[in-house]
This record gives structure tokens, sequence and C-alpha cells, in this order.
């Protein structure tokens, strides 16, 4: 795929320098939830921060390899001002888009996103993509 090279240095970015990633606790975030993938040693709680039925924040924290981290990152930065339900169809997306093949008739997520096409090649990174995703999902859920 044309533009793979540029890909894998956009996850390379987020993952040494991840947005909206915390050390500490998520404080004041109005539901946490966690995820964890023991095969790859990821562990991530995701934080949504709501306002007027939007999502204003969405801040993470946790350990992962290069991927989940990266992946985290740019899902802080997709979910960030939507709402609740733009939030879950993107958090859905991303489930078909990674489990489907390439020859499936989906379309590819927001440009934001594309970078992590690097990864759809690689079946046994998927979980590590989606870890952070499946977290944002439950928190919708839970709310």
């Amino acid at each position: 795929m044309e533009g793979q090279g540029m890909y894998k240095e956009i996850l390379l970015q987020h993952y040494r320098h991840p947005h909206n990633k915390c050390d500490g606790e998520l404080q004041g975030a109005d539901v946490v939830r966690r995820g964890a993938n023991p095969r790859c040693g990821d562990e991530i709680e995701v934080g949504l921060y709501l306002q007027d039925g939007r999502v204003r924040e969405v801040k993470f924290r946790g350990r992962g390899c290069s991927v989940c981290i990266a992946s985290s990152s740019l899902m802080t930065d997709a979910a960030t001002g939507h709402d609740k339900a733009e939030v879950r169809q993107l958090c859905d997306h991303m489930r078909d888009w990674f489990q489907q093949g390439d020859g499936d008739n989906l379309s590819a997520p927001p440009h934001d996103l594309q970078a992590l096409s690097a990864v759809r090649e690689y079946p046994a990174r998927h979980r590590c993509v989606l870890l952070p995703w499946e977290a944002l999902a439950d928190a919708l859920d839970a709310l």
C-alpha cells in the first residue's frame, strides 16, 4: 500500500509522544474503563470527560506496545469533540475494519486514523490496535 512508510512514521510519533496520555489517575473523568491484552502485556485505562452530551475529552493511561499506545493516542484525538453516538459509531467502524479483509466493502476510517492501516496486514497485532477502542466502547456503554 502506498504511504505505508509514512503511516508507520505517524504511528511511531504517536508512540513516542502520545496525545492525551496521563501518568497518574484519570482525575475527574465521568467514566473510566480498562482493557488488557495479556498476550502482549498491554494494559490501558480510558477516561471519558463529557459536557452537554458530547465527549469533551478522552484521556488514557497505562502501558503497552508501540501499536497499542499509538492507537490509544489516535483514538483520543478522533473521539474528542463528538457526541456519544458518533464516537460509538467510530468504535464499531474500527472493530469492523480490522475484523474484515481488504476485499470487503467497508470504507476506511477517517483520514486521521488511516495510519493504523499499516497494522491491518498483521492479524496478531489487531488486538493491540483495538484494545483502547474496546475500552472506549465499554465506557460509552456504561453511561
